[in-house]
């Protein structure tokens, strides 16, 4: 025996205060019909001993009490199995860790908003295997694809300013490291998501593209930045803002979201591109967009489902109710 909500068992310390206050009632009204004549006289005149009789219908009403809050926390007894299938795709979330993410023309800043959007996805999944690729001018595994995604949070909490880069940023390094993850066989559900402002310093790769069109994995991305821009922010070792970045002129640069090129490699590979806006919308769209897909089967697993025996206490409560009223019907009839 076990119960679905067990916290509302705590009303049952209403169930002797209840009776506690019917008893007194009913003693009022006994001193009050002794003023009529002694008990055992009125008794005569009555099929039932009055001092019983309302102690009786005291007990019916706090037993129906009882049963009803019972009733009410849902008590489970027996179970059963009933098997669930597992549906989901493999979504690689690619994180943009390179300089120009310190921008501030996203709040907090660029960076820091890919690291809520990632969270975000995350906590909303259901189901699909999910791993965390970070890139710069390079890319790299941080965690491979898997449905821990309390290990998937840590990951990206793990993450600070600290991480971001200099160096330059190579959009295809992450593409790349997803084709080598991705196994051949999950690719028409395999998915890649880039979180970036969208800054490519290094080379377009063709031959990346081409693979990812033969092999049907798409490519989706978050534009996070604007196009208005803002200056890249510099840090000394203590984390303190030393001033903006400049180029060789002296001139200080500013750094603007860039889509074209996620655009392109989104609609190459027949994915999408969001912007990211001020109410994390862009996330749901893509939620949308991939539940949207056809989704492989993981696995069919098996949960255990308690048969529900609320209803025992509950016509046992409704017994109790028709006993007191049948009680005090009968009295009244026979006192009339």
């Amino acid at each position: 025996m076990r119960f679905s909500n067990p916290s509302i068992l705590y009303l049952l310390i209403l169930v002797p205060f209840l009776y506690a206050v019917l008893l007194g009632i009913g003693k009022k009204r006994l001193r009050e019909k002794a003023r009529l004549g002694k008990l055992h006289t009125l008794n005569k005149f009555s099929s039932k001993d009055l001092m019983s009789n309302f102690r009786l219908e005291s007990l019916f009403v706090s037993f129906a009490l009882l049963f009803y809050i019972i009733a009410l926390s849902r008590p489970q007894a027996g179970t059963r199995l009933e098997p669930v299938k597992i549906t989901g795709s493999d979504i690689y979330i690619a994180v943009d860790l390179s300089g120009s993410m310190r921008v501030e023309d996203i709040k907090p800043t660029r960076f820091k908003r890919a690291k809520i959007d990632a969270l975000e996805l995350v906590k909303s999944l259901q189901g699909d295997r999910v791993g965390l690729i970070l890139f710069a001018g390079d890319a790299f595994v941080q965690c491979p694809l898997t449905t821990d995604y309390d290990a998937v949070v840590t990951f990206i909490n793990s993450l600070d300013s600290d991480a971001v880069v200099s160096g330059g940023t190579s959009l295809f390094a992450p593409l790349e490291v997803a084709l080598k993850s991705i196994s051949p066989e999950e690719d028409k559900y395999s998915i890649l998501l880039l979180l970036t402002d969208g800054e490519n310093t290094k080379d377009v790769n063709e031959k990346v593209l081409k693979d990812l069109q033969q092999r049907g994995i798409k490519v989706f991305s978050v534009g996070i930045g604007t196009k208005r821009g803002a200056p890249i922010p510099l840090y000394d070792e203590t984390g303190r803002r030393v001033g903006y970045k400049k180029d060789s002129r002296g001139k200080v640069v500013i750094s603007r979201l860039s889509d074209d090129l996620l655009k392109e490699i989104a609609e190459k590979t027949k994915g999408y591109y969001f912007e990211a806006g001020a109410g994390l919308n862009e996330i749901g769209r893509f939620l949308s967009t991939v539940n949207a897909m056809k989704k492989r089967e993981l696995e069919t697993k098996k949960y255990t489902v308690y048969e529900e025996r609320f209803q025992i206490p509950l016509v046992i409560g409704i017994l109790f109710l028709l006993l007191y009223a049948v009680t005090a019907v009968k009295t009244k009839r026979e006192s009339i």
